[in-house]
């Protein structure tokens, strides 16, 4: 029988190649959309607007979900960074009354929208194995974090997320302000003569019924022209090139942390502390 703590480090290994290398542009981009997406949950938008982190810091807050996910990728589930991440995420998560269903959504918006984007617009199609790892690994996290009756296969979690959206998610004033927000963030490091493009194609990349409920429109023939010809070209350029130099590095300086990070730096608790000064 293969040791438990041995078991997870492979785990993490096999899925950090997977979405650090492998599917890198596609985990990335599924991971920005995901953001997006939760704001078509009534329950979580207000939630978020509760809080009024989006609201005081929404670059920060849209930058340290980034860097806690990709810490826990890197240094893995299994590593001190990685145990120290999940507390942190138990810590932000646990004073608010947030139902096992909503857990499940969100991580789903990871786990299932990482697979359907690479599907969608990956540079190869990925396997049944490969969607197994992404799934395990999430199914992982959410054990850790105390989240049961999680889906364990790619099916059954598909199905899952689908009839929760379809039961759940509708247009709200609160989620179309926090969608705002966050494409201002989205779209900063983006030339300003272009932000207004990239927020018209967007849409495109975003299923129903999470677009409808975002107060997205439908995109039109052009806008979806526009965006399968773009992904056709990167997706060629990959399968020449081979994956990119690696993005990420645990603790490095960034627009938000010029002079670097700890996963402590990382929550909400600095907007409280700045809203207090």
């Amino acid at each position: 029988m293969v040791d438990e703590s041995v078991r997870v480090q492979l785990l993490d290994r096999r899925y950090r190649e997977l979405a650090m290398s492998t599917f890198v542009f596609e985990n990335r981009l599924a991971h920005r959309l995901s953001y997006l997406r939760v704001f078509a949950s009534p329950r979580i938008a207000g939630l978020l607007t509760h809080t009024g982190q989006m609201k005081a810091e929404p670059r920060r807050r849209a930058h340290d979900t980034g860097l806690l996910m990709y810490s826990l990728i890197e240094a893995g589930l299994e590593s001190h960074d990685g145990r120290h991440g999940v507390a942190r995420l138990n810590g932000m998560h646990r004073r608010w009354n947030i139902t096992n269903d909503d857990y499940i959504w969100v991580l789903g918006t990871f786990a299932v929208m990482s697979i359907r984007t690479i599907m969608t617009v990956g540079w190869r199609p990925i396997t049944e194995a490969e969607k197994q790892v992404v799934i395990d690994w999430h199914l992982e996290l959410g054990t850790r974090m105390g989240i049961t009756d999680v889906p364990t296969d790619f099916a059954a979690y598909d199905a899952w997320f689908a009839a929760y959206e379809a039961r759940m998610l509708r247009r709200t004033e609160a989620g179309e302000q926090l969608r705002d927000l966050a494409l201002g963030v989205l779209c900063t490091p983006i030339p300003r003569p272009l932000r207004g493009v990239t927020k018209a194609l967007i849409p495109v990349l975003i299923d129903e019924p999470a677009r409808s409920a975002l107060g997205f429109r439908r995109p039109n023939l052009m806008a979806r022209s526009a965006v399968a010809m773009i992904l056709g070209v990167r997706a060629r350029r990959r399968r020449r090139n081979g994956p990119p130099a690696p993005f990420f590095t645990i603790g490095a300086p960034n627009i938000t942390y010029p002079d670097g990070w700890t996963l402590d730096d990382l929550g909400p608790h600095r907007a409280r502390q700045n809203h207090q000064r």
